[in-house]
């Protein structure tokens, strides 16, 4: 007998032994990243194909304050911050160092490509037609909807204007038509747009966070009412914005009251009766959903690239009718962080920048600093990655790791899954304002359903979505 049992040890060890192998030597190498990590200077390059760098100003002063020195493209760089999209013009890109990062995400234009978004069918988005190739629905669209107004715009055209159909030209091509919301929510009389900063730090798994100490406002100069098409400045958003300090309601809770441009249009809505807090809950929604139905193409993009040392900064504009029910307009590559034109907003900028750094691991440099790559033992290690622990000692996930219900047990888990876990911890814990919206917060954990949640999404999508679940049951600050 004990022969037998002897036998059956030796074959199971020896079915083990090459997994045991595989996530050991996976493990020693993401190990050995950690002790080549640099504690030396660190390396920050530009690319802008501006002839100035004034809309860098505040990107440049924080990495300074950071301790990060300036290189030149060609350069031993940390840190590519990239005003434009660097992938077509950087090649070498594709093979990035472990302890380099860039500012953009390869094929992050299938989210700030304006034709591409606003023609996705997606219930926030006004109805939009390309052309010409969608020109006869177009139009069988606006006869059906005599009432209907619509805009035609251009992916890099920003001067936008009601037209009658008559005057819109229906063969145009990278270009496309929307309808015209035509009752917007107005404060004082003048409508407005709002633009969340958004972060994506991963792809596949998908992670999302938003900066939630405010929300850039920006009213139209004019009144809406009486409304009239050629007077563009009483329903486009344009650089000559009337800003939250100067509209008349707005003033006593921003100037005198020190409001945020958030809270300040929040009393403003509760004065006129009615309930802001039905408005974020849309807007988080509205990003997720976005950038959810593009993570396909963003996944086929970043095929060709060898090390996914991506994050993007983006701003999502967005506007709200008189129902307070939001509309998403675009999401902006490279979003403006320029003060020049108000100096009021250098702190908003400001606050932004170190909030996103402190996420993705940009932090001030100091002797004992550790790569953005990597993560010491002091800040995430075993205990803080493990969860579900009856779980997998129930289902034997130290012997096999074939049962699906092992998929989050530390012996089963990958190097690259494992530096997943370490990152999403890593930024957790360093978040500053950053809010993740993505794997989505749970509002209440006694009722939160994860099978329903994960059941439509991605099988890493899910995977990770089960490990914040997880990490909430015990701790209700990774809840949210």
């Amino acid at each position: 007998m004990l022969f037998l049992a002897a036998t059956v040890c030796t074959a199971v060890l020896a079915e083990l032994l090459p997994l045991y192998t595989k996530i050991k030597s996976e493990r020693n190498e993401l190990n050995s990243t950690i002790q080549k990590s640099r504690t030396q200077d660190r390396f920050y390059s530009i690319y802008s194909t501006s002839p100035t760098e004034e809309h860098l100003v505040h990107v440049v002063d924080i990495l300074n304050r950071f301790g990060y020195k300036r290189t030149e493209l060609n350069g031993e760089w940390d840190l590519l911050w990239a005003h434009d999209y660097p992938f077509r013009v950087f090649p070498h890109l594709k093979n990035l160092d472990a302890h380099q990062f860039v500012n953009h995400l390869p094929g992050c234009g299938y989210l700030t490509n304006k034709v591409d978004l606003c023609t996705t069918q997606l219930p926030f988005l006004p109805r939009a037609f390309r052309l010409p190739s969608h020109r006869n629905l177009f139009l069988e669209y606006a006869s059906a909807h005599p009432e209907a107004l619509f805009v035609q715009k251009h992916n890099e055209h920003r001067h936008i204007k009601v037209r009658a159909i008559s005057d819109i030209d229906l063969y145009s091509n990278d270009s496309f038509v929307q309808e015209f919301i035509q009752k917007p929510f107005l404060v004082d009389g003048h409508k407005f747009d709002i633009g969340v900063y958004v972060v994506i730090t991963s792809v596949n798994p998908l992670r999302v966070y938003i900066y939630n100490g405010d929300v850039l406002f920006r009213y139209c100069p004019e009144k809406y009412y009486p409304f009239d098409a050629e007077i563009q400045d009483k329903y486009v958003v344009a650089d000559n914005y009337l800003p939250t300090w100067e509209v008349p309601s707005l003033r006593k809770y921003y100037n005198s009251y020190g409001g945020s441009m958030r809270a300040s249009f929040e009393a403003y809505v509760r004065d006129q009766a009615m309930d802001p807090s039905k408005i974020w809950p849309q807007v988080e929604n509205i990003i997720r959903t976005t950038i959810l139905t593009k993570e396909d193409d963003l996944i086929d993009t970043l095929r060709k690239y060898k090390r996914h040392n991506f994050f993007d900064l983006l701003r999502f504009d967005l506007f709200i009718d008189e129902n307070l029910k939001v509309y998403l307009m675009e999401a902006n590559m490279s979003p403006n962080l320029s003060s020049a034109h108000f100096k009021e907003n250098s702190l908003l900028y400001e606050q932004v920048l170190y909030s996103v750094f402190n996420l993705v691991g940009i932090r001030p440099v100091s002797k004992s600093e550790i790569s953005r790559n990597t993560t010491s033992e002091m800040i995430t290690a075993d205990k803080n990655l493990a969860t579900d622990l009856n779980l997998c000692v129930y289902n034997d996930c130290d012997k096999s790791c074939n049962k699906e219900e092992c998929g989050l047990c530390l012996p089963c888990i990958s190097g690259t899954e494992y530096e997943w876990l370490q990152r999403a911890h890593d930024e957790h814990l360093h978040r500053v304002d950053m809010k993740r919206i993505f794997p989505k917060p749970i509002s209440d954990i006694q009722t939160y359903d994860v099978d329903a949640e994960t059941r439509q999404l991605s099988r890493k999508n899910a995977w990770i979505t089960r490990w914040f679940f997880n990490k909430c049951k015990y701790d209700r600050t990774w809840c949210m």
